[in-house]
């Protein structure tokens, strides 16, 4: 990733790395449990495979849903004639929305494995945490996401929070 001088930027960033790391932390903490058999027994051990397709259904529709919600959201933003930053703030509200999606499906997946101890769910979770990390955001990325320069994004100034606007 390109350094930058934005703090939004950083934050932003900061923000996708914490979700993510704890994410990792989690499936690795369930891994552990797992093979040393500290899962309790549930009644969903009996239906590993049915719980393998929830997992995958639900990691789909999320990564499909979040995607579309921000492309959406993305559209919107670019035919807006606002500021940089108000723009930006739409950028993270989507951008939020949308790792809030996908760290659904994986955490999902990762309880799935936790009550049935079937390894193919926490491969779904491990593939789900690998698309939540294709979504980092960067200058680059953000700056054609939202259709403007990256210099105009390195220079924006103010960004109103929420207690501001």
């Amino acid at each position: 990733m390109q350094a930058t001088n934005s703090p939004e930027i950083r934050a932003l960033s900061i923000l996708h790395t914490a979700l993510l790391v704890g994410q990792f932390l989690f499936a690795l903490i369930s891994l552990f449990l797992g093979y040393a058999k500290k899962i309790s027994s549930s009644s969903l051990q009996q239906y590993p495979q049915q719980m393998l397709i929830l997992s995958i259904v639900v990691g789909v529709v999320s990564y499909i849903a979040a995607n579309r919600l921000f492309t959406k959201k993305l559209e919107q933003i670019k035919a807006d004639y606002k500021p940089v930053s108000e723009k930006f703030n739409d950028y993270r509200a989507a951008s939020l929305t949308r790792w809030a999606l996908i760290e659904f499906a994986s955490l999902f997946s990762i309880i799935l494995f936790l009550t049935t101890n079937y390894y193919l769910i926490l491969v779904v979770a491990v593939v789900l945490i690998f698309l939540f990390y294709s979504t980092r955001p960067t200058l680059q990325k953000i700056a054609s996401d939202m259709g403007v320069s990256e210099i105009e994004i390195e220079q924006m100034k103010g960004i109103p929070g929420p207690d501001k606007v």
